[in-house]
């Protein structure tokens, strides 16, 4: 049976999904415009003259029921986005958070959308990184509710997220803590919206390699199931990073940092990883294909983004019972086994763990920026002082102290408000996770 929403005909019990990072930075990504112009045409059913690998054929004419989209920062490529696809995707919204931009999430459904909702990571980043951007782009989770497809399935609860980038394996700069603490309250809202009864899927570029402590909770935790690793198995990384790039794609799902993408062509093959994901729920969804696409090259400009796309094909299960009424999964709780508990408690200390090693790195951030408040007002009025001396042996000394207390004027303020306000939030945000760690520790503990 075919269900028809709006003129876009739809299979009820099968649902297409597209998750893809677009790279759309404004004057920092390489042919920016060209680009998503060309997303915009493909998924538009357009290939427009894209350089397509024989296996890629069939892909590129693919159509998608919902299509996740990450990076999407400029009004002007959303724009055309919406009128290239809105026969195809006349359902479409894109989120908006944060002080630059937004969040950069946006979503194209053929399935009517019922109801939006966009959660901001509480712990994402510093503003003091301002090169970065993570933190004033306002990292979250958009949450769409799609009208039920059939009456015998679940309705679609579809999360959408692009969690904090990691900007070096280890050290401070990894951010491990900041994506830990993201997928926890990742983990809480999933479990929420399938209480409620909705099938959830979890999609976007999470930054977060399969078995880290992120994946771990965007899967065991919520009680999601990896759709690649649902279709072809647990993955062995160091097996794949061995891999030739091209079967790195096939037999990995790897999407980023592939030497086959053209903007990541000078990494080392043993880089590439698989960031972006569709984690869906195992009780009311059965992954029936699932492929990296979006590996072929633009002509005369390159790869369609720095990431590559991941797509899958998902079966909604039948959830009537002999008696013809819906049963929601969740209603029958299954207990947890000795070593799903032993497994679980492993997280939460690891999780404790970091969240106790980020806490150092939080204090001393707070600490030196308000000792730097503190002693930028005693040089300023140092340098008051020196400038009363100094004029009357040269005058044009004074100059330099006026724009040496502008400089220790602007630059103490800054750390001052970091330190005072900034500093503090992440502080308390960062001790209301390790609370909330400790109670599910505690409960359990009661289980084991």
């Amino acid at each position: 049976m075919v269900e028809t929403f709006s003129g876009s005909a739809i299979d009820p019990g099968r649902i297409r999904f597209l998750t893809f990072n677009t790279w759309g930075l404004k004057y920092v990504s390489k042919f920016r415009k060209q680009r998503l112009t060309a997303i915009a045409e493909r998924l538009a059913g357009n290939l427009d003259g894209a350089h397509v690998r024989g296996s890629e054929v069939n892909d590129s004419k693919e159509q998608y029921d919902v299509v996740a989209l990450q990076e999407v920062w400029c009004d002007e490529d959303w724009d055309y986005i919406v009128h290239k696809c809105k026969e195809i995707y006349p359902y479409h919204r894109r989120f908006k958070s944060g002080m630059l931009s937004g969040p950069g999430l946006a979503i194209l459904s053929k399935i009517p959308i019922e109801s939006t909702f966009l959660y901001r990571f509480p712990i994402n980043g510093r503003p003091s990184a301002f090169w970065r951007g993570d933190w004033y782009v306002g990292k979250s989770i958009s949450v769409t509710l799609l009208q039920r497809t059939a009456s015998q399935y679940a309705p679609l609860a579809i999360l959408n997220s692009h969690m904090h980038a990691p900007y070096a394996l280890t050290g401070d700069a990894a951010y491990e803590c900041h994506r830990a603490c993201q997928a926890w309250d990742f983990s809480k809202l999933v479990k929420l919206y399938k209480k409620a009864g909705y099938s959830v899927v979890v999609v976007g570029d999470l930054n977060s390699r399969p078995g880290s402590l992120p994946h771990q909770f965007l899967t065991i935790d919520s009680g999601q199931t990896d759709s690649w690793e649902q279709k072809f198995g647990v993955q062995d990384l160091k097996a794949i990073s061995a891999l030739s790039p091209s079967d790195q794609i096939t037999h990995g799902g790897t999407t980023c940092d592939s030497t086959l993408n053209t903007w990541r062509a000078s990494r080392d093959v043993t880089e590439a990883c698989r960031l972006d994901y569709a984690l869906i729920d195992p009780c009311t969804l059965q992954t029936l294909d699932a492929k990296v696409t979006f590996t072929e090259d633009i002509p005369n400009i390159g790869s369609y983004s720095d990431h590559f796309a991941y797509s899958c094909l998902l079966q909604l299960k039948d959830l009537t019972s002999g008696d013809g009424r819906l049963q929601s999964p969740e209603l029958s709780e299954v207990p947890l086994t000795k070593e799903q508990i032993t497994q679980r408690d492993e997280m939460y200390d690891n999780l404790l763990k970091c969240l106790k090693n980020y806490m150092v790195t939080a204090k001393w951030q707070k600490l030196w920026r308000g000792a730097h408040f503190w002693v930028s007002i005693f040089f300023i009025i140092a340098s008051m002082v020196v400038t009363t001396f100094t004029s009357n042996i040269a005058g044009w000394s004074s100059i330099f102290w006026i724009l040496l207390s502008v400089l220790l004027t602007a630059s103490g303020l800054i750390d001052g408000l970091i330190s005072l306000l900034f500093c503090n939030k992440e502080i308390r945000g960062l001790q209301e996770v390790f609370e909330e760690v400790t109670d599910a520790k505690r409960f359990l503990s009661q289980s084991m």
